[in-house]
């Protein structure tokens, strides 16, 4: 695997993957996840961060009751990203996002295949939808991040780095990120 390929797999699963899902109330309109976010807004404390994050995580792949096959399209899915099998994964998110459009987590997972077969333009429409269903989504804006980052853009990496840290103020990773952006686009001067 080339130097790229591994890094870019190292960065999604950095980004995009979660633990495993726990049964409960679907996605991202789940009434728990204002807590959670709240949570998130308040936390100073890294691990804590990590770990409400996880709880989200786990809100968010999950479908309605309704919707058992795409679960378990969807789950499909997300072994097949975490195999490398990323065409694959597009086929899955695909599936689940035609028979169930609203669920933002699809959107994202497949934006994150798409990121990873080096397909920005499709992987930013996906995050546009994932942003337009849920605007909290800190998956969706860390991959927009990185996106922009290896397009050249750097102003916009640091825009959606400011909205994750909106998301997490207290956030250090987020903050060194930012700061990481900062400087490779104003390399002469300090921050």
């Amino acid at each position: 695997m080339g130097r790229v390929k591994l890094r870019r797999l190292l960065i999604a699963i950095y980004l995009f993957a979660s633990p495993f899902a726990i049964k409960c109330a679907a996605d991202q309109t789940n009434p728990k996840l204002a807590p959670l976010f709240e949570s998130l807004k308040k936390s100073v404390d890294i691990a804590e961060i990590q770990g409400i994050q996880n709880h989200i995580w786990s809100i968010w792949q999950i479908l309605p009751v309704t919707a058992e096959k795409q679960q378990k399209t969807f789950g499909q899915g997300i072994q097949s990203l975490q195999t490398g099998s990323f065409k694959t994964a597009i086929i899955q998110f695909t599936a689940v996002i035609e028979a169930q459009p609203k669920f933002a987590e699809a959107w994202n997972r497949r934006a994150t295949a798409y990121f990873m077969i080096g397909d920005f333009e499709a992987s930013l429409q996906d995050i546009q939808t994932t942003l337009t269903l849920e605007p909290r989504h800190f998956g969706a804006l860390s991959g927009l991040s990185r996106i922009f980052e290896n397009t050249g853009d750097m102003q916009r990496a640091q825009t959606a780095e400011t909205l994750l840290l909106k998301l997490m103020p207290h956030n250090i990773r987020i903050q060194e990120r930012l700061n990481q952006l900062q400087k490779l686009t104003n390399p002469g001067q300090s921050i």
